[in-house]
């Protein structure tokens, strides 16, 4: 028996190992072997926990040669550990590892550029709508999304809520700045996407380069690079990405590595426009994979249901996802 556990950890260590370059196929293999015994989920979570406690304590391990954000300027509180729940959707790539870099920021207001000569431009859930600017740059609104932009200023933005990709035709002397909240992101010659979901601001860079607070911190982010800040909490999380994943919702695809299924059902609801209702006990569930998205609420709901092993149902109203 113990040699049966510890060929089980091996395993478990080689599939870890493997994520980012795994294709289709290697990912099937995987999510069958998580699922056809207790003991490989279970041995595979107590490694992804290991690595994810090295990521915590970087004093347990060398730094890295080129560091990819400041150092924290007050300690993290680590995050509850949890059941991980594995999925795998569609084709295309596999989901890439991402290795996580937390630091901490006082965040402090900015600016912003308005005045009357702001205007707002809003979608409903599962709508879209492309914009061009009049200085070249484009951008991608997905559904649920409020924009406010400057006709006295077109290299200036404002994302209130939702998710937007930003196609930037730079001006070193006149860079292009997103306003969100109280950060702050400014181009250096891109294309990034950046989504707001209450207190919290993604930005994930597909080309060129971004600038995440300017005037604070200046962390700079290169393609392949995203970054997650939670005003509530006052800390940023740097991490890395496979850029044909920035701005997936645009091919109506959602992919998480690890992140609480709640913010799943929020991708969905943008670009299916469905009004979906996580319960609690799921919500905070995490989870990994690719989820290629119909369009049909009717069809998309149910197979997101499958894949966490929930049941749902519809009331009329809105769609409901459940524990069995």
């Amino acid at each position: 028996m113990a040699h049966d556990a510890a060929d089980i950890v091996d395993r478990a260590i080689d599939w870890h190992l493997r994520q980012a370059t795994m294709d289709e196929a290697e990912w099937h293999t995987f999510v069958a072997w998580l699922e056809a015994d207790p003991a490989h989920a279970q041995a595979f979570d107590a490694v992804a926990l290991d690595v994810s406690m090295l990521a915590e304590h970087p004093e347990l391990y060398p730094a890295p040669a080129t560091p990819v954000a400041r150092q924290p300027r007050f300690p993290q509180k680590p995050a509850p550990s949890s059941r991980r729940v594995w999925a795998w959707v569609g084709s295309g790539a596999a989901v890439a590892a991402a290795a996580s870099l937390t630091l901490m920021l006082m965040l402090v207001p900015t600016g912003l550029t308005g005045g009357n000569a702001s205007y707002a431009v809003e979608t409903k859930p599962g709508q879209r709508r492309d914009i061009a600017l009049i200085d070249g740059t484009r951008i991608e609104l997905n559904g649920a999304t409020r924009l406010l932009l400057d006709r006295s200023n077109p290299r200036v933005a404002t994302l209130e809520s939702g998710e937007a990709t930003f196609h930037v035709r730079h001006d070193p002397r006149d860079p292009f700045t997103v306003h969100s909240g109280r950060l702050t992101v400014q181009d250096l010659g891109t294309v990034f996407n950046v989504a707001r979901d209450g207190a919290r601001l993604d930005v994930q860079v597909a080309e060129g380069s971004v600038l995440f607070q300017p005037k604070r911190d200046a962390v700079t982010l290169h393609a392949g690079a995203a970054i997650t800040a939670r005003e509530d909490l006052g800390h940023i999380a740097v991490t890395k990405i496979d850029v044909a994943k920035v701005g997936l919702w645009r091919e109506r695809a959602v992919s998480f590595l690890g992140e609480p299924f709640g913010r799943v059902s929020t991708a969905v609801q943008r670009i299916d426009g469905a009004t979906l209702f996580i319960d609690p006990g799921l919500s905070q569930r995490p989870f990994t994979g690719m989820v290629r998205l119909s369009g049909k609420v009717a069809q998309d709901v149910p197979h997101l249901a499958a894949l966490v092993g929930a049941e749902w149902h519809h009331d009329g109203e809105r769609w409901v996802i459940s524990p069995r």
